[in-house]
């Protein structure tokens, strides 16, 4: 899903850097706080990309109860802890219900959460202004290389 396709709602929420709440690690640089859509009380993060070399999944997939989706547990790669899960086979009803397009799904309870702020340091990021994955990647290798 595009930042043009994205809906309103979502492109005025924070984006977030979330660490593993077991070892400290960065396991994303790219989220968004959300509901779980079978259950809204529940929340977690999402993310349209997993941080590189920082989750792996875990063997099996899984059915969901709710819906018709299958999911694969994620573990952080420097521990083994779960810390979340992806949607590797998305449902239609899933898809065809107000989402994020977010595929990744951290649980709140694994990972500690930090606002970032934007290229100049001034404000939140908000996923509206965030760049695209590619120019993203760019810009955290460039700030954490030539500190």
């Amino acid at each position: 899903m595009s930042k043009s396709e994205l809906h309103p709602t979502f492109r005025e929420k924070n984006v977030y850097s979330l660490d593993c709440i077991f070892c400290g690690s960065n396991v994303c640089r790219r989220g968004m706080k959300a509901v779980l859509l079978a259950d809204t009380r529940t929340e977690m993060y999402s993310t349209d990309i997993p941080e590189k070399d920082a989750v792996d999944l875990v063997e099996g997939g899984i059915l969901t109860n709710h819906c018709a989706c299958k999911i694969n547990q994620l573990a952080c790669i420097a521990c083994g802890n779960e810390i979340g899960y992806t949607v590797s086979r998305p449902c239609r009803k899933c898809l065809m219900s107000c989402n994020n397009g977010h595929f990744w799904m951290y649980f709140s309870s694994c990972v500690n959460a930090s606002q970032r702020v934007n290229r100049a340091g001034e404000e939140l990021l908000l996923w509206g202004d965030l760049p695209s994955v590619g120019e993203d990647v760019s810009v955290i290798f460039e700030t954490e290389c030539f500190r």
